[in-house]
């Protein structure tokens, strides 16, 4: 019974382990936990050996942890979720780590100290947990590696974890400590065994010179080195200087001011002089992923002395104030780590402030519409790191920062500021927290709410966070292309994406998503047959009708063309989708459907001189390309003469996008007078929010 206990008990507890979020699945998060586990149990037992050999503990830790993990690898197999990525990590985290630990055993009790097993735990505690506090608290990075658990690869919203080759590098130098661990005791015994002491000494040596090029750690030196420095008043911004026209980087540094004004008013924040924050803004999301271990993640490392944030060029526009949130709210956070104990203050600040849930609706309209509201009992879970996290990211992010704003509305800021160090608002507010939920409550029912904001909450509510996901970090062939594809088109470098797209197609044409993104391509290189041919005459799916008229049309042949979109015309209902609300005017005669094509698929903007024979949608086409290339002298001709077109609120981004670039464009003049028109329109309450903000940045440039 006993040698069959010790088969079957590890068994049992990888079942057990299968219902837990992420780590039930068998990849790199269940890999940690048998590798540290392994560690400490080899450690102890070949410590504590008389007889028995150090080998013998070897396999019995490898048994016992691969017995714990098989429920898993099944699991993970006829759930679909195996993945060659998981497997490697469970070869890669645990086999070294249990070596380590029975070699850190092994090297005490061959000394012959006393308490050999207390000095083995406590090294093993020390490089486990301090050693990454001490990296925790001095780099700017969010991944890490150790020798005890083996590798944390940054923020959990990365739902796509891989092995990479630092991983491979790092567990040679914890193999190179295993040797050194192993022959040093007995270094005088032969020559074979001096040889691989010195040899293992010689590798570690450079091994650990090098651990910032094989991305184990990054210092800010590194960063700095890889990065331009440009400077403003209160920051050091370092960018890719590949990627950043002149305009652009002034234009980004004149808004991390002009945040950074917005947030320090409203929080009543005093700056400390000669205080600089060091914005870091990366390449792309991938040299973010490569250096600091996040990816689509953008983040600021409060728990640093030195204020930083984190941020990918193109996110910069969606996240940038609510990062600057996290950096300032340093100055009342608590005494630790500079922060809240509480993630859902801390998020919820930087939403209430931002308002970035949605470009449609408000923090309380998507509240507002998806009753019944949290109860206090529910609120009080959310603000926690276990409440914050079990529901998806926009859920928490969105109940939080509607809560937050209305704290910030209806008391002083004082108050939300100790509640926030403290996470005890009954002191904080000298109410219950029960009181205040209620009033947060008693906010929200009288606000109007439309279908669009039923759609937005609707489609905020209905995701799941990564714990609630099957497969959290499966990677199929499919998400790599298309993966390489955002990459390239991120980066502007088309014709790289070209021959992945075409790849992708091939391996999977029965997805609409992939075959639309196939044709987009092919009108852009000019392949308008290979279009015609791979779409039906009679398609039933619209968008890819459409784009069989434009292939058509960029040929001149222009009786199939408006035959096609005639079809396309049958084929939708007597309302008109959202998405093809201006289809039809874009391509109104010959003249538009050329003006179009050339804007969307040649990226060939009009002079001043056709502009004004382009109908509406077709200038707030041009526009919107215009402004993006931050054309001073094109824009304002532009916006000239659109400015004598009616104003609809269908085209507010555009408007908005407009007014910022005049404002930058220090077109002060213009600039009000879009502001005057667009104010005169019947507006979302978002998009008033929107409006408002873009009043204070002509105030801020205008006043500099």
């Amino acid at each position: 019974m006993k040698k069959s206990l010790k088969y079957l008990l590890p068994v049992l507890l990888g079942v057990f382990l299968i219902p837990i979020p992420l780590l039930g699945d068998f990849h790199f998060e269940s890999a940690l936990v048998a590798a540290t586990v392994g560690c400490f149990w080899g450690g102890i037992v070949s410590s504590k050996l008389i007889l028995k050999k150090d080998s013998s503990v070897v396999l019995k830790v490898f048994r016992a942890i691969y017995l714990f993990g098989l429920p898993l690898l099944f699991y993970s197999y006829y759930s679909n979720c195996l993945s060659w990525h998981g497997v490697g990590f469970w070869l890669l985290i645990p086999i070294p780590s249990v070596l380590f630990g029975v070699a850190m055993g092994r090297f005490y009790r061959k000394l012959t100290v006393p308490f050999p097993t207390f000095l083995t735990v406590f090294s093993l505690l020390f490089i486990s947990i301090v050693v990454l506090l001490m990296e925790f608290f001095t780099l700017p990075q969010v991944y890490f590696f150790n020798h005890v658990w083996g590798a944390w690869p940054g923020p959990i919203y990365d739902e796509s974890v891989t092995i990479t080759f630092s991983l491979f590098f790092y567990r040679g130098i914890t193999l190179l400590w295993i040797l050194l661990l192993w022959f040093l005791p007995d270094w005088k015994r032969s020559l074979i065994t001096k040889l691989i002491v010195l040899i293992s000494i010689t590798l570690l040596i450079p091994a650990y010179f090098s651990l910032a090029d094989f991305q184990i750690i990054t210092p800010r030196s590194e960063l700095k080195s890889r990065l331009t420095l440009y400077q403003t008043e209160h920051f050091d911004i370092y960018f890719s200087e590949e990627r950043f026209s002149v305009h652009e980087i002034e234009y980004w540094a004149l808004k991390h001011e002009f945040h950074f004004n917005q947030i320090v008013n409203q929080l009543e924040i005093d700056w400390p002089e000669n205080r600089k924050i060091e914005s870091f803004i990366y390449f792309s999301a991938w040299q973010k992923k490569e250096l600091v271990g996040a990816k689509f993640t953008s983040y600021v490392p409060v728990w640093l002395e030195q204020d930083q944030l984190h941020i990918a060029k193109e996110h910069l526009e969606a996240v940038l104030k609510h990062e600057l949130v996290h950096v300032i709210s340093k100055q009342f956070g608590n005494s630790l780590f500079n922060g809240s104990w509480s993630i859902g203050l801390i998020e919820g600040l930087s939403e209430a402030i931002a308002k970035d849930a949605s470009p449609q609706s408000t923090l309380d309209q998507i509240l507002a519409a998806d009753p019944p509201y949290p109860s206090p009992e529910q609120m009080k879970s959310a603000l926690t790191i276990s409440g914050f996290y079990s529901s998806a990211g926009a859920i928490s992010y969105t109940t939080s920062g509607s809560f937050v704003r209305y704290l910030l509305d209806n008391y002083p800021v004082s108050n939300f500021k100790e509640a926030y160090s403290t996470s005890n608002f009954e002191d904080a507010y000298n109410l219950s927290f029960e009181s205040l939920v209620e009033g947060w409550h008693q906010s929200l029912p009288a606000l109007e709410i439309d279908s669009v904001d039923q759609q937005v909450s609707n489609f905020i509510f209905s995701q799941r966070s990564i714990f609630q996901k099957n497969c959290p970090h499966m990677v199929t062939p499919i998400m790599e292309l298309w993966d390489q594809i955002r990459l390239f088109e991120t980066i502007n470098i088309k014709e790289k994406a070209l021959p992945i797209v075409e790849n992708l197609y091939e391996l999977a044409p029965q997805y609409l998503t992939i075959k639309q993104k196939w044709l987009q391509y092919q009108l852009e290189f000019g392949k308008y047959d290979l279009v015609i041919n791979a779409i039906d005459a009679n398609d039933s799916i619209p968008n890819f009708s459409i784009l069989r008229a434009d292939a058509f049309a960029l040929k001149k042949e222009w009786a199939d063309a408006y035959d096609q979109l005639e079809m396309v015309w049958n084929l939708l209902p007597g309302q008109l989708p959202g998405s093809f609300k201006y289809s039809f005017e874009l391509r109104n005669d010959t003249l538009q459907w050329n003006q179009f094509n050339s804007v969307r698929y040649k990226m060939d903007l009009p002079s001043v001189d056709v502009f004004p024979s382009m109908n509406l949608a077709n200038q707030m086409l041009t526009i919107q390309q215009t402004a993006a290339f931050y054309l001073k002298a094109d824009l304002t001709a532009f916006t000239s003469i659109s400015y004598l077109q009616s104003k609809n609120q269908d085209w507010f981004d555009v408007y908005e996008l407009l007014i910022d670039r005049l404002i930058y464009l220090e077109e002060f003049d213009k600039s009000q007078q879009w502001i005057d028109a667009v104010s005169e329109l019947e507006l979302r309450p978002r998009y008033l929010e929107r409006l408002n903000e873009q009043i204070e940045w002509l105030d801020f440039v205008t006043n500099k």
